[in-house]
């Protein structure tokens, strides 16, 4: 049997230069809580006879997909955690046991796929051997969820259209849209809540961290036609507390450069609270203060 643990970007530590206490223990809560529950779930019944029992299958997964490649368990994989899909159940009848294809796969969904960066809070996944296949079962926790989405999308959508986007360049349009995150939310010192790392954090109570910052730029600026990355990574000098941070890259008139409008936030307290000292960096300037994995992200030169 297989486990793979992901911590997500900013799992429960402040976003921000300033020191929030992070539990050593959050880690192996989260891996010993999610075993215990799949343990209890198939203590007394093989992988087999939950197959065959459709009840028990639609109360444990809703469906079960069927993957031949690692290539369709990718796109499955996508698809369902692009959702909040929080278990998933794959019948994979390739030839080779999955355990290296899912932890390449849930790596590379981490680092290159954006919404499930920046909304996964945990995931781990167990392979059973069937007879003639094998069973992957994928336990994933998320920051909001698809009801929540269903509030925020509204949300999102309404601010769009009071930011009167229609005609505006792209430059124009992403400082309209940085400018409302900045002013629409407080950040949330010293607080370790999984909800103000969610996208619910900017549009529905307005306070969080730089994780809830850079999906609400993220998901603003894709709606609104910009292409946009989230960008997971650290501050350079917030190493030592073990201290996670998260930015946007902006490819504006054909070149991608960093927004940091967690950093730009100077706070309500300020007659200007728009700050530009992290607005359009390229990748050296940028790499001044901030730490990421370069190799995922398109260069900003």
């Amino acid at each position: 049997m297989k486990k793979f643990i992901i911590i997500a970007a900013c799992l429960l530590a402040s976003c921000a230069p300033q020191e929030v206490k992070t539990p050593d223990t959050v880690k192996a809560v989260q891996q010993v809580n999610s075993s215990t529950e799949v343990a209890n779930q198939q203590a007394e019944l093989t992988i087999n006879e939950v197959l065959i029992d459709e009840r028990l299958v639609e109360q444990l997964f809703g469906s079960v997909f069927t993957a031949a490649t690692e290539e369709q368990l990718e796109e499955i994989l996508i698809q369902q955690l692009s959702t909040f899909d929080q278990r998933i159940g794959v019948i994979y009848t390739g030839e080779v046991i999955p355990t290296s294809a899912v932890d390449s796969i849930m790596n590379k969904l981490v680092n290159e796929q954006d919404v499930i960066n920046g909304t996964l809070y945990t995931s781990d996944y167990f392979v059973s051997e069937l007879e003639d296949s094998y069973f992957i079962d994928i336990n994933s926790k998320f920051m909001t969820n698809k009801i929540e989405m269903a509030s925020i999308i509204p949300a999102r959508d309404a601010l769009l259209d009071s930011l009167q986007l229609n005609g505006k360049t792209e430059r124009e349009k992403l400082e309209l849209i940085h400018r409302a995150v900045i002013e629409g939310m407080d950040y949330a010192y010293n607080e370790d809540k999984m909800l103000n790392h969610s996208p619910a954090a900017f549009f529905l109570y307005e306070r969080g961290v730089c994780q809830a910052y850079a999906m609400a730029m993220y998901m603003l600026l894709t709606e609104a036609g910009i292409e946009t990355r989230f960008v997971g990574g650290e501050l350079k000098t917030a190493i030592e507390k073990d201290t996670r941070h998260a930015w946007n890259l902006v490819k504006i008139d054909g070149v991608w450069r960093h927004v940091d409008s967690t950093l730009n936030d100077r706070g309500n307290a300020f007659d200007n609270q728009v700050s530009k000292a992290y607005y359009l960096l390229t990748d050296e300037l940028m790499s001044g203060t901030h730490i990421w994995e370069q190799k995922y992200y398109p260069e900003a030169k």
